[in-house]
């Protein structure tokens, strides 16, 4: 018997992943990358599922080492140093897949 009293826990609540700061980051590239006007905010911050506060300061992290810029529109698009990094995660995450 488990500490749940009858029922034991699925094995889903024992794999349970929390994402590190470089999936954090791609995950807010990939979301810039699939708007060419760029993506506001508040996009952003649901679709990455972050809070305001987490947003602000990845946000302005990645402005800092150029994988976004700010439009007139107080828009995020990502730039050419952006999609490149992104690029090399994503033949990364490949690579230890197989």
């Amino acid at each position: 018997m488990s500490y749940f009293g009858l029922f034991e826990l699925p094995q889903i609540f024992h794999s349970f992943k929390y994402r590190d700061r470089g999936g954090i980051v791609c995950d807010i590239l990939t979301t810039c990358k699939s708007s060419q006007e760029g993506r506001k905010k508040t996009q952003i911050m649901q679709s990455a599922n972050l809070n305001y506060f987490q947003t602000r300061k990845y946000l302005s992290f990645m402005i800092a080492r150029g994988y976004l810029s700010v439009t007139q529109k107080e828009t995020y698009v990502i730039t050419a140093d952006g999609s490149r990094y992104l690029q090399m995660i994503q033949i990364q995450e490949i690579s230890r897949m197989r």
